[in-house]
C-alpha cells in the first residue's frame, strides 16, 4: 500500500501491514530532509512517523485518523546515509475505536531504535 499521492508531503513512504496489525513504512530520506548536516531534521522524522501513525486507522479499520496528540523521544541523530529507515505504528488496544493511543517508533537499518512516539488518534469527522 503506498501513500497517498495527495498528501505524501514528499515522504514517499510505501506501507505495509504486518501479521499483528503492525504498520510498517519504508523511507529513505533525501537531501532536502536534512536537518544538521548529514541527519535528518527531528521535524521530519516527526511527520515521518505523524503520517505512519495517523495512516493505522486506514490499514486496519479503513477509517481516516487524525492526531490529537504527539509525543516524541529522540534517542539517537538520524544519518541521511542510513536507509532505509524503518518506521513502525500500532495501537495499544487491537479493536477499533473512535480514539486509539498508538504506538510508533523509527529504527535504522541495523534495527537500533533512533525515535520513540506514542500519540491520540481520532477518526476524522467531516461535518457539513
Amino acid at each position: 500500500m503506498a501513500g497517498g499521492d495527495d498528501n505524501s508531503l514528499g515522504l514517499g513512504l510505501e506501507y505495509e501491514l504486518e501479521d499483528g496489525g503492525r504498520l510498517v513504512a519504508r523511507f529513505v530520506p533525501r537531501r532536502r530532509h536534512q536537518g544538521a548536516p548529514g541527519f535528518l531534521h527531528g521535524g521530519m522524522a516527526a511527520t515521518a512517523l505523524d503520517e505512519t501513525m495517523a495512516a493505522l486507522g486506514y490499514a486496519l479499520d479503513r477509517v481516516h485518523c487524525v492526531t490529537a496528540t504527539l509525543h516524541l523521544r529522540y534517542r539517537r541523530p538520524v544519518p541521511l546515509a542510513a536507509t532505509p529507515l524503518r518506521i513502525e505504528a500500532w495501537r495499544d488496544r487491537p479493536e477499533p475505536r473512535r480514539r486509539q493511543s498508538v504506538q510508533g517508533r523509527i529504527l535504522l537499518p541495523d534495527g537500533t531504535v533512533a525515535v520513540e512516539a506514542s500519540g491520540i488518534f481520532v477518526q476524522a469527522v467531516l461535518r457539513p
